[in-house]
């Protein structure tokens, strides 16, 4: 009878324990936690990123104006040059041979004339005899028209020959300028960056005026690039540009961007036109003078530009994803201190990929709402993480 007793007692109190297990732990509302951030102030900044690549800002092909072979290369790749120095010569036979035979020719034609000028002498005064005779009536009309005709012909053949000299002159001009080309010279201070011909070589200028170097001024270059089509009215220039090459991708320039140009450039399979149909992307050239002293900016690197569109200093910002529209108005959800969420319309300002500008509506430190979570929610994260990824 004891043992009955004292078993019914006993079940009675697992009842109860378990009655109150249920109410407080099983039966308990289901409580939500909030994550906020902090209303602050801070800076802001709205960009744009571009790709592009560095060319010299001043580059010169430096060709052959005259035809032959190319006897010496007097420069390497590489090499820093003076505008004056030697660059290369031309196998100048022809050009040679061709202004000694003009200068033959000149001397000729002077020493033609020479003679022809005293031909004239010889007939001016025989026809001025003729003529004095004639009013005397001791020579004839004829010994007259005679002598006038042999002045008219002596005149004649100095001015041909005067015209001769000058013509030879010319060619003799010519033919020297024309040796001259022989001797290609460097056109700028640089460095020689392309080298496209050989000693050896022949080259033809008769048909295409052929390179021998292409000479860079490597102390000011030129970063090409490309602004989509949906940026480009966002861009002007004089906005500030910061880049980096990608060798040293922690190291970062400024400049100013220059100009931009004002015809588009399309991408279609990796070539670029002046042309655009529905499956090519659009872009624009903005283009940006940097100095070069020590020469890490080299001709063909890549480089990642991001361009200052607008920046605010000293303002409330927010993160954007606290931020939540209703109406075409902004609003934010506010955890007061007594727990209670208020929510707040805001006037927003600025915006960059991960903050907003507040400009009216909140105040600074602040907590605005970015995310919610109910306990049964925040459990069950944590025992996801306990257990781990499925295998």
């Amino acid at each position: 009878m004891k043992k009955a007793k004292k078993t019914i007692i006993l079940s009675m109190i697992l009842i109860i324990i378990i009655t109150l297990i249920y109410f407080f732990f099983f039966n308990k509302e289901d409580q939500i936690s909030y994550l906020t951030e902090k209303v602050r102030i801070g800076n802001i900044q709205r960009t744009v990123n571009t790709t592009g690549e560095i060319s010299a800002k001043q580059i010169v092909t430096v060709g052959a104006q005259a035809s032959g072979q190319i006897k010496k290369l007097y420069v390497s790749l590489g090499q820093s040059i003076k505008k004056g120095d030697m660059i290369a010569d031309i196998d100048s036979t022809t050009q040679e041979n061709d202004l000694n035979i003009n200068k033959s020719k000149l001397e000729s034609y002077k020493t033609q004339l020479e003679a022809k000028k005293v031909a004239l002498v010889v007939a001016q005064k025989k026809y001025n005899r003729e003529k004095n005779l004639l009013t005397k009536n001791a020579t004839s009309d004829e010994n007259l028209d005679s002598a006038h005709d042999t002045l008219a012909t002596a005149k004649a053949n100095v001015a041909d020959l005067e015209s001769l000299i000058v013509q030879t002159q010319i060619s003799v001009n010519t033919a020297e300028t024309n040796l001259g080309y022989t001797k290609i010279v460097a056109p700028l201070d640089g460095t020689v960056v392309s080298i496209p011909v050989e000693e050896g070589q022949t080259v033809n200028a008769n048909q295409t005026t052929p390179t021998i170097v292409q000479v860079a001024d490597l102390k000011l270059m030129e970063i090409k690039m490309q602004i989509s089509e949906g940026d480009i009215t966002k861009i002007k220039p004089g906005m500030e540009v910061i880049y980096s090459i990608l060798s040293e991708p922690s190291k970062t320039f400024t400049g100013k961007l220059d100009t931009i140009d004002p015809g588009l450039t399309t991408l279609t399979a990796g070539n670029y036109t002046g042309t655009t149909d529905s499956s090519t992307a659009v872009y624009y050239y903005g283009n940006l003078v940097v100095p070069n002293p020590d020469g890490t900016l080299r001709i063909g690197m890549t480089t990642q530009n991001t361009i200052v569109v607008s920046n605010k200093d000293n303002v409330l910002i927010i993160p954007t994803i606290t931020l939540n529209t209703k109406n075409g108005k902004s609003y934010v959800y506010v955890l007061e201190k007594n727990n209670t969420v208020v929510e707040k319309e805001v006037t927003i300002g600025l915006s960059d990929s991960m903050n907003t500008e507040i400009i009216s509506g909140l105040k600074d430190g602040e907590n605005v709402i970015s995310a919610q979570m109910s306990n049964t929610e925040i459990v069950q994260s944590n025992n996801s993480r306990m257990r781990g990824p499925r295998l």
